[in-house]
């Protein structure tokens, strides 16, 4: 069972790295959101100054609004990444690959598992480079750089990706379901526009739950991708006063990724028999 999921998984990770381009679409437009979106929405400006003001109070411990969107993004790559990790389904049935899956001898779970698996790895290489990139923004002249807290260390940097991978373990595990389901890639690529915004505007990855309406910030409460977001902060800042305290993120996490794992092992038993 384990080769046939590891044969699976490679042969996923060899379609993205053999396809540069995929890689550079997929770097290019957080670095182009850091760039330029990051650098100009400077949110400390929309207050009057006053004297012993703390901006980092509405920023959950961020010095600035830059860190504060930069450590959001990486929620955000995780989600972008993950939504595209059903389209391999949509072309293997396609050209034939998925109809030879069905009638050779493995366990039907192995499928979305193995797609999980690959969208989690290339998710996580493509957080941490823009990590990277939004740290290396302040040695640049001119450009406002991620500011992590003076304590960050290692076990800090370990739970930003354990938040990070169980949220691209959910947001796989539930694309893949759906396109166990669609045949048909325009119906797949309208569902993933159509869930794309909602779900990245409708939390706290890239404005604070202060400035939002008190029936979104509702919203915004229970979306997976605001747990991810805050959990980082927490990590990253280390901050006081998070929206729930870093276990509990970590938990509904978990318990979202736990869901969406048997979705969509459940998908593919009843789709690829």
């Amino acid at each position: 069972m384990m080769r046939e999921m590891w044969a699976l998984y490679v042969r996923e990770m060899k379609h993205w790295y053999r396809i540069k381009i995929q890689i550079f679409m997929a770097l290019i437009q957080p670095i182009v959101w850091l760039g330029l979106f990051g650098q100009s929405f400077n949110i400390t400006g929309f207050f009057p100054p006053v004297p012993g003001f703390d901006p980092s109070t509405f920023l959950s411990g961020a010095p600035d609004y830059f860190s504060y969107m930069a450590t959001g993004m990486l929620s955000v790559i995780a989600l972008f990444t993950t939504m595209f990790a059903g389209m391999s389904l949509v072309w293997d049935r396609r050209f034939g690959f998925l109809t030879k899956l069905r009638v050779s001898p493995i366990a039907r779970g192995i499928v979305p598992v193995s797609r999980m698996n690959s969208a989690v790895t290339r998710a996580i290489i493509q957080a941490l480079i823009v990590l990277l990139i939004a740290l290396g923004f302040a040695y640049i002249p001119g450009l406002i750089g991620l500011t992590l807290s003076p304590e960050f260390n290692l076990i800090d940097l370990l739970g930003m990706v354990l938040a990070l991978v169980l949220l691209a373990v959910g947001f796989a595990c539930l694309f893949i379901s759906v396109a166990l389901a669609v045949e048909n890639q325009d119906t797949l690529f309208g569902l993933i526009n159509l869930l794309n915004l909602p779900v990245m505007f409708a939390s706290a990855a890239l404005l604070p739950l202060a400035f939002m309406p008190d029936w979104l910030q509702a919203v915004a409460k229970v979306n997976p991708l605001t747990w991810a977001a805050d959990a980082c902060r927490t990590f990253a800042f280390h901050n006081a006063n998070p929206i729930f305290p870093v276990w509990q993120e970590i938990l509904f996490l978990g318990i979202f990724a736990a869901i969406m794992i048997g979705v969509s092992v459940f998908a593919a038993r009843k789709l690829l028999k």
